[in-house]
């Protein structure tokens, strides 16, 4: 998840978002059913799905961003436009974190790059480094529409 808080309208992940607001961006296969359109890229889907009763668990940590930082991630985003059983959502989500983290910051999703690994990994950094550990096992809010691809485009499945 990208929260703005630059104090104005933010290009994220192709989307503008408004100061305040975020986005959730991670990678999907098609098996999920609210995303049968499209394997990889989805935007705000992982809060959807949340808003939508299926509890997806969450371990998280936070990182300010500066315009490159952003910069940067948009670019990762943007070159990660895909989903595979060896290129999956904890590959996508430490590909992007890595990206703009620091040595002991970065995070390893595991040989296998699964979501428990990677959990694993967000608790022991966020743990080491001092981070607030943000959530654990519990609900995002929906921040709205749904996109998926680079550049977004709008879900058919935003209910």
């Amino acid at each position: 998840m990208i929260t703005n808080l630059s104090g104005s309208t933010a290009n994220i992940a192709g989307i503008n978002v408004a100061d305040g607001k975020s986005i959730t961006a991670s990678t999907w296969d098609e098996s999920v059913d609210v995303s049968r359109e499209y394997k990889g890229l989805w935007l705000n889907l992982d809060s959807k799905l949340n808003s939508n009763g299926i509890n997806l668990q969450n371990v998280s940590i936070q990182l300010p961003l500066r315009q490159i930082d952003l910069d940067t991630v948009n670019s990762n985003i943007k070159n990660n436009d895909k989903w595979g059983y060896l290129n999956n959502c904890s590959t996508f989500a430490s590909k992007i974190w890595n990206s703009i983290a620091s040595g002991s910051s970065k995070v390893d999703a595991g040989a296998m790059n699964t979501p428990a690994s990677l959990a694993k990994s967000i608790t022991k950094v966020g743990e080491a480094e001092s981070y607030t550990l943000l959530k654990y096992n519990t609900s995002s809010p929906h921040y709205g529409s749904v996109y998926y691809d680079y550049p977004p485009i709008k879900s058919n499945n935003n209910n």
